[in-house]
């Protein structure tokens, strides 16, 4: 096919001005569009396509097109073309220069995505050897390194109705290159802010990795100290209500590990997290600190009335039932609340604050919550003495049992006693189970101050009972969770009736709902131990845990011990006759024992007496007494009766 037309000349500005755009601009589509106006200006083509593949390298598409009408560029730009689609039709036979191809309207073509379909038949004849014929195709491909087709600019029907020369197919390559140019430019900005994006996602992940506990999601110490930060110096410049901190620890969380183990743990953890979540304000902060401990910044309440709200509704949201591996869990947990002075404070003094007044609110009795006081220093002060000394207390042999009588509310004749234990600590004098059982379940010598009870209690019940036979004395000992859950528990205790000459009878394992509960199943196979061995199960405290009925009959329970906030009052009556009633009848219909506890009047002991009540334990009969004065007792009772 004849090309005689003069070859065009290009204006090196026009080029310098295309170069200037294409490293100007960071899409393509604007690049491209100044390099198909050229083509279309200097070569005169009516129409111009340029079609290129996305930053990926996989899909094409139409990028640019001239000269058609807006509802066709509507409809075709951006359409997606095949790459096999391009090169089935590039026949090397029609390639005239290096990469530029000119299909004339005699070859046959067959081009699904081709925009380039005119109106005459392809038989129609050509003006003349020279002239442009409406079926003609020309295609300037731009490869890649490994030759694959990496765009292509298309040019049809010139102004002037003639094939091209070869000098302006030649000169034409130019804009190819240029082309190269702009899809370098603009995958080099693509790959730099792809390359960005991947830097600050992986930051921002990096970020959220070392302030977020990656259990729960929730912030961590870290994050949740530059919360506190960012807090206290905008409550220095603006005073827009009252904040604090809270420290959340759950209560016996060790007992669930070890009867669940470490898995459900977690996810206890996890579920306790997001109803933390969904218990506080949109502002308040939630964070973990740590193993079973959790802090919330409480914003800007209008008073300390409405921080106590918060601190219920978070005890209120973890104290609901869980189900984990389906098995019930119970939980609770000691909070302290430290309100924030930025005036005076730092964030160092806050923490501490809050951290005091938890463990304080733990110290009395859990399931609690405490504000901070200046006071509370001293208590903290005196705790963190008692526990390091208490890890020594056991081998020193600092601590001694006392025993108080249960007595038979018809004769007040003594049945039995309960072992207690105290503290002789060489420093401070005598410390009460209330204070250090609680630190000796946190640091884990719970269980050896337990089984020292046992011990001497059933050394002394032996020398008892052989001083009055005909008593049948027994002996009640409280069991902590952690003591339940050891696996060897009726091992050692069978070990040691056998070693006094006990039987099994003669002993009852007082434990408290809350520690039952808490346990879940493992509570439940190791009660069943106990009571395979013959010795009878107490449930301490009745009615001020969960008071759950529904463990009464799913434990092997045999005696319910009516706890003394029930019984005592101001005036001496009895203190909650009704509840008194209703769990003596409750007892009775589920064929258990009862025993009242804390009795300190006559009024007490009467009304008890005449609910039904059998035994029952207190001032009015007898204090905690030292195996020395149990055994005057005894003596005097014997001769008494001879």
């Amino acid at each position: 096919m004849p090309m005689k037309c003069k070859m065009r000349e290009i204006p090196f500005e026009r080029i310098i001005a295309i170069t200037r755009d294409i490293l100007s601009v960071q899409d393509l589509e604007p690049a491209l569009e100044s390099i198909a106006h050229a083509v279309q200006e200097i070569y005169k083509f009516k129409y111009v396509t340029i079609v290129a593949a996305d930053a990926s390298g996989e899909d094409m598409m139409r990028r640019v097109m001239l000269g058609w009408s807006e509802d066709i560029v509507a409809e075709r730009k951006y359409e997606r073309i095949v790459r096999s689609e391009i090169v089935k039709i590039l026949d090397p036979a029609c390639e005239i220069v290096e990469n530029g191809f000119f299909i004339p309207a005699e070859r046959e073509l067959e081009w699904a995505k081709s925009i380039y379909a005119g109106e005459a038949p392809r038989e129609a004849p050509r003006e003349a050897p020279d002239r442009w014929h409406e079926r003609d195709v020309l295609i300037f491909v731009l490869p890649d390194n490994k030759g694959d087709m990496l765009a292509y600019i298309s040019a049809d029907e010139p102004l002037d109705g003639k094939i091209p020369t070869l000098e302006t197919l030649t000169s034409m390559q130019l804009f190819v290159n240029l082309i190269g140019l702009a899809v370098a430019h603009a995958y080099a900005h693509v790959a730099e802010v792809t390359r960005r994006r991947l830097l600050e996602a992986s930051q921002a992940r990096l970020r959220h990795e070392a302030t977020h506990d990656t259990l729960t999601g929730l912030p961590n110490r870290s994050l949740f100290g530059e919360r506190l930060v960012a807090k206290l110096a905008h409550a220095r410049m603006h005073v827009d209500g009252v904040s604090a901190v809270l420290f959340v620890d759950l209560d016996e969380f060790k007992s669930i590990n070890d009867s669940l183990g470490h898995v459900a743990g977690d996810v206890m953890l996890g579920k306790i997290a997001e109803r933390m979540r969904t218990a506080v304000g949109p502002t308040d902060f939630v964070a973990r600190l740590g193993g079973d401990e959790f802090a919330v910044l409480v914003d800007e309440r209008v008073s300390r009335e409405d921080i106590e709200l918060v601190v219920n509704d978070i005890a209120e949201a973890i104290a609901r039932p869980m189900e984990i591996e389906e098995q019930t869990i119970y939980s609770t947990a000691s909070i302290g609340i430290a309100t924030i002075d930025p005036g005076v404070e730092t964030i160092e003094a806050v923490l501490r604050n809050a951290d005091t007044a938890m463990y304080f609110a733990k110290s009395n009795g859990r399931a609690r919550h405490a504000f901070f006081s200046h006071d509370m220093h001293l208590k903290a002060a005196r705790r963190l003495t008692l526990t390091s000394q208490l890890r020594a207390a056991v081998e020193r042999e600092e601590f001694a049992v006392v025993y108080q009588p249960i007595v038979c509310l018809a004769d007040e004749r003594i049945v039995g006693f309960e072992a207690l234990v105290r503290w002789n600590n060489p420093v401070t004098g005598e410390v009460m189970p209330s204070e250090f059982i609680p630190m000796a379940e946190d640091i884990g010598t719970i269980v050896a101050i337990g089984r020292f009870v046992f011990v001497e209690s059933c050394r002394m019940l032996a020398l008892w009972r052989g001083l009055s036979p005909e008593r049948n004395l027994r002996m009640h000992l409280n069991l902590s969770a952690q003591e339940v859950l050891r696996p060897d528990l009726d091992a050692f205790v069978m070990e040691n009736l056998a070693r006094f000459g006990l039987r099994a009878r003669d002993i009852t394992l007082e434990l408290t709902e809350t520690a039952i509960l808490r346990s879940g199943s493992a509570a439940t196979q190791a009660l069943e131990r106990l009571q395979a061995t013959g010795v009878a199960i107490a449930i301490d405290d009745f009615g001020t845990g969960y008071s759950s009925l529904r463990y009464l009959d799913q434990f092997p329970v045999a005696t319910l011990k009516i706890d003394r906030s029930f019984v005592g009052s101001e005036s001496g009556a009895l203190g909650s006759l009704p509840i008194v009633r209703m769990m003596i009848q409750l007892a009775e219909s589920f064929g258990l024992s009862v025993v009242a506890e804390g009795v300190e009047t006559a009024a007490q002991a009467n009304t008890l007496h005449e609910l039904g009540c059998v035994h029952a334990q207190g001032y009015f009969f007898h204090r905690p007494l030292r195996p020395e004065a149990i055994r005057a007792l005894l003596t005097e009772a014997v001769a008494l009766s001879a």
